[in-house]
């Protein structure tokens, strides 16, 4: 029998999905027994809650640079560091929130 990477192996019966409660043949589930659209649910809302964290935290790291630091030159560098944090905020808080969400068996 194969099975494949991160789903049930095929064995006899109907499952819920523990998100959404929906019953589905075990191989149309994960691991943690979620179906399809609600893994996908929850990656668009972790993705969601990631942009508006990295905005955040974007806006506080340059509100502090031009506040506090005011820099004069090399004004590419400190965007670059803003961006940076950007995109490591976003990320960071995306899988945190996914993985807040799979731990709670919540929809997103």
């Amino acid at each position: 029998m194969r099975i494949r990477p991160g789903r049930l192996p095929d064995i006899a019966g109907d499952f819920a999905c523990a998100s959404c409660e929906q019953t589905f043949r075990a191989p149309d589930l994960d691991r943690h027994f979620w179906c399809e659209e609600c893994i996908a649910a929850a990656r668009a809302r972790s993705k969601r809650i990631g942009v508006w964290v990295g905005i955040g935290l974007a806006g506080a790291l340059a509100a502090w640079i031009f506040l506090v630091q005011q820099p004069t030159i090399m004004i590419g560098g400190w965007i670059g560091a803003v961006l940076a944090t950007f995109w490591l905020g976003m990320r960071i808080a995306a899988e945190l929130s996914y993985g807040i969400m799979r731990s709670r068996s919540r929809p997103g």
